[in-house]
Order: C-alpha cells, then sequence, then structure tokens
C-alpha cells in the first residue's frame, strides 16, 4: 500500500461499530458458514444483526446455486437492499482485483464504507464477510489497497476462520502477524472442521495439534473447531441453524457483546 492511499485513507476511518469482520486464513476455509451461523445465534439473543459482503466474484445470475450473499441473508431472513450488502457483483470466480480488471471495474474503497455505515445504522450488530476470492488478508482489491486496507476503514475487530488441518498453524500465524502490523483488534481465531475431515487418527492428532500449538503461541481465543455439518449441502438454513447452537457461536457472541460498539 501507497504512503498517498495511508493518508487518504484516514478520512475513511469511521466511529466505532458493534460487529466484526470475518476474514479468512485461506480460500475455502468457511467464512460464509461461520457468519452466518454467528447471525443467526445474535439474533436468537435478541440482538439486531445485519450481514454484509462488499465484494462478491463468481456471481451468476442464472446459477440455480445461491449466492453467498444470497445464503448469508436467508440464514436470518434478512432483506437489507442487495446493493447495500454487496456493492460490488462481479461474474467472473478470481480474485477481487482481476475480476474487476475483467469486468471494467474500478472498485472503490469509499462506496463499499458508504454501504457499510447505512447498514449499520440500521441494525444494532453487523457482520462483514471477507471478500470472495481472497485466500487472505493481504490480498489486493484494487491498485492501491487490499483486505487490510478495507479493514483498518471500516474501524471493526476481525474474527478470523482457519482450519485445523496440515498447515493451518502457518497461516494463522500469519494472518495474526499481517493483521497487528496494521494495528488490527482481533476477535479471535474460530477452526472450522472441513467436509470429510476429521476421522482418521492423523486426522485427530493433526487437529488436536493445530489447536494446541496456536493456544500456546497466541493472545487471542483459540474456538473450535466446529464440526462440519452435512445438512449444509441440501438444506443450508437447517444446517446453520444447527451450528449456532454450537457453544462456540454462544462464545463468540458473547465476545462481541462484551466489546460492544
Amino acid at each position: 500500500m501507497s504512503s498517498e492511499f495511508k493518508i487518504q485513507n484516514s478520512k475513511f476511518k469511521t466511529e466505532r461499530y458493534c460487529g466484526c469482520f470475518v476474514t479468512g486464513t485461506d480460500t475455502g476455509v468457511g467464512k460464509t458458514v461461520v457468519t452466518a451461523a454467528l447471525a443467526h445465534c445474535l439474533r436468537q439473543h435478541g440482538i439486531s444483526v445485519g450481514v454484509m459482503k462488499p465484494i462478491e466474484t463468481g456471481y451468476d445470475p442464472g446459477s440455480a446455486t445461491l449466492s453467498d450473499v444470497a445464503r448469508l441473508q436467508s440464514s436470518i431472513d434478512n432483506h437489507d437492499p442487495i446493493d447495500l450488502v454487496s456493492p460490488y457483483w462481479l461474474p467472473l470466480p478470481l480474485a477481487p482485483l482481476a475480476a474487476a480488471r475483467r469486468a471494467g471495474v474500478t472498485i472503490q474503497m469509499g462506496r463499499m464504507v458508504d454501504a457499510f455505515k447505512t447498514l449499520a445504522a440500521r441494525h444494532e450488530c453487523l457482520l462483514v464477510e471477507g471478500v470472495e476470492g481472497v485466500g487472505g488478508v493481504m490480498v489486493p482489491i484494487a491498485d492501491r489497497f487490499d483486505v487490510r486496507d478495507l479493514i483498518v476503514a471500516l474501524g471493526l475487530p476481525v474474527l478470523i476462520v482457519g482450519r485445523p488441518a496440515l498447515g493451518g498453524v502457518n497461516h494463522a500465524l500469519l494472518t495474526v502477524e499481517a493483521l497487528r502490523q496494521r494495528g488490527v483488534s482481533i476477535l479471535g481465531i474460530v477452526l472450522n472442521q472441513p467436509a470429510g475431515g476429521g476421522s482418521s487418527v492423523h486426522d485427530r492428532l493433526q487437529r488436536d495439534s493445530t489447536i494446541a500449538i496456536l493456544r500456546e503461541r497466541l493472545d487471542i481465543p483459540v474456538l473450535g473447531p466446529l464440526r462440519y455439518e452435512a445438512a449444509l449441502e441440501h438444506e443450508w438454513e437447517q444446517g446453520v441453524g444447527r451450528i449456532a447452537e454450537d457453544p462456540v457461536m454462544h462464545e463468540l457472541a458473547g465476545l462481541l457483546r462484551a466489546i460492544g460498539p
């Protein structure tokens, strides 16, 4: 990021809001599932919660498959305008900078921050899922800013979703370091069990050692792993509801309520 953008970015810094930015240590770690389940859990606690995904790539309006934004909204019966929930829809399933260039679109920080502020004013708590097609917080969104810049501009603490598998320790520690370089507050790390994982002796050993090492090395909550929920494949709302009942989700809801706006 250039020093010029650092100066310009200061105008986007907002007052504090209740909520968090859900990012991943890698792509495909389950950001949408965790965001939806946490939103569902907060709603069960009587909190008016909104959801946002600033950029979604690989969006096909003719597909029978629900978009991530549609999944997020359906999990809490949310009816906020789609152009606020996701200001940028890009057709190609690429990283956002590449997808935007192919679509002839310039992603603007101000547009995303304005949408965020509007949604935040509508709800007690707002959960922002990390940009689609992103494998981590260092990935560029536009020519002069990346995911970390967006997080700083929104002023939210971060919830990191990782995997309790080989490489999980390295990816989690690198993500934490990258965020702390920018002074970002980290709510915690939640490890998400992938489909079909965790059944063998080796899988269980890898999972347990990942959790133990992360808890030893970090001074933030390391929660999970969340169990894999097969219902997500065919009954999204039902699967999200089951995950929302996990004690991990109630602990995360408590952490969010404790920090407040």
